[in-house]
């Protein structure tokens, strides 16, 4: 992420070789990436001229605060809402778009980009909400984006290799040391970009693979914080599936028609939350609150006092009645209700049942 060689256009396509190459099916995926590593490739070199030096410099003042929980767990949500603090800085989606080339571009990128996006009225196909590259991103994202080899999301691109990226690079399963190291040097220079582009402030941050990996972002920053959401197993799963309807539709890149995704969500989803469950002891006292999915919707401006207090963070009243607005503003949305058939479900349970019996859900 921080070298001008390989080239991001390189590493792209050998990612594709050596996942089993592209889908016909699937060229206007490939299409993005040919935009961002051809077209901007200047900017990238730009970014690296003006700022590399300063970004190995500079110092996390104060460590972050990591948002945990699978993915469609209210991760997302729960960002948003704790990003109207203004104390804190976050990783926008345009960072994560664009990690390369954050510091240079975003001031006039993203305004530019979210103008078009306004015009045509285009929806964030994943949260159906009205799409902007000021909300909040993922730092797992922005690996990937980057063409870091060790993004643990190409398994989205590629999904034919997913589980094998997920074990590498969030459970660090059959790699060398050197190659964990690796990763974190990595995940370091994008942290300290986004701390750079937020003025030093203290950083709240979310990409869910984080939940399985408690005990490296301890090794890199003792003193964070971590606040964990769950959300019923069953509706976590079947929401997945939906989304998966979409990642196949605007990210896949190479083949999936094979790919049970099914059993995949369920592998995956158990395999992230034993390894939080497995960790958690490492957490010092104060560091960590487990946060129920629909205790926090129905009262957002509670549980996140609860939050601040439980986790000695600013003083609440510096925020709550922006949170509270923002509360107000989200109740338009309609949260999506999801069924599984029954059949599904008791092969889903076979998986789910240590979870559900964790968090006190009905199985």
């Amino acid at each position: 992420m921080d070298k001008l060689f390989p080239l991001p256009i390189y590493t792209f396509l050998k990612m594709a070789r050596t996942s089993g190459g592209f889908s016909v099916r699937k060229v206007k995926n490939i299409l993005p990436w040919l935009f961002k590593t051809i077209l901007l490739e200047p900017l990238r070199w730009m970014e690296l001229a003006r700022y590399n030096p300063k970004i190995r410099r500079h110092e996390i003042a104060q460590d972050p605060v990591f948002i945990l929980g699978f993915y469609r767990s209210g991760t997302s949500y729960l960002h948003h809402f704790m990003t109207q603090d203004d104390r804190f800085g976050y990783h926008t989606n345009y960072q994560m778009i664009f990690p390369d080339m954050m510091l240079c571009c975003e001031k006039w990128m993203s305004p530019a980009f979210d103008f078009i996006f306004k015009i045509f009225r285009v929806q964030d196909p994943v949260h159906r909400i009205p799409l902007s590259f000021r909300f909040p991103g993922e730092e797992d994202g922005s690996m990937t984006t980057a063409a870091s080899r060790r993004g643990s999301a190409w398994g989205y691109f590629f999904p034919t290799r997913l589980y094998e990226y997920f074990s590498k690079y969030v459970l660090y399963r059959g790699i060398p040391e050197e190659e964990v190291e690796g990763w974190k040097k990595e995940y370091l220079y994008l942290v300290k970009k986004i701390s750079m582009s937020n003025r030093g402030k203290q950083l709240i941050l979310k990409s869910p693979p984080n939940t399985a990996r408690m005990r490296t972002l301890l090794s890199m920053f003792p003193n964070a914080k971590f606040v964990l959401i769950h959300r019923n197993p069953y509706e976590v799963y079947a929401s997945n599936k939906r989304f998966w309807e979409v990642v196949k539709s605007i990210y896949v890149v190479g083949k999936s028609r094979e790919v049970d995704i099914n059993n995949l969500i369920l592998d995956i989803y158990a395999d992230t939350m034993q390894s939080f469950l497995d960790q958690k002891a490492l957490v010092p006292e104060g560091q960590l609150i487990e946060l129920p999915y629909l205790e926090f919707i129905q009262n957002p401006v509670k549980r996140m006092r609860d939050v601040y207090e439980k986790l000695n963070l600013h003083p609440f009243a510096h925020c709550a009645e922006k949170m509270q607005a923002f509360a107000d503003k989200q109740r338009k949305y309609k949260r999506l209700q999801h069924q599984l058939p029954a059949d599904e479900k008791r092969i889903a349970t076979e998986k789910l049942k240590p979870f559900l019996e964790y968090w006190g859900y009905p199985v």
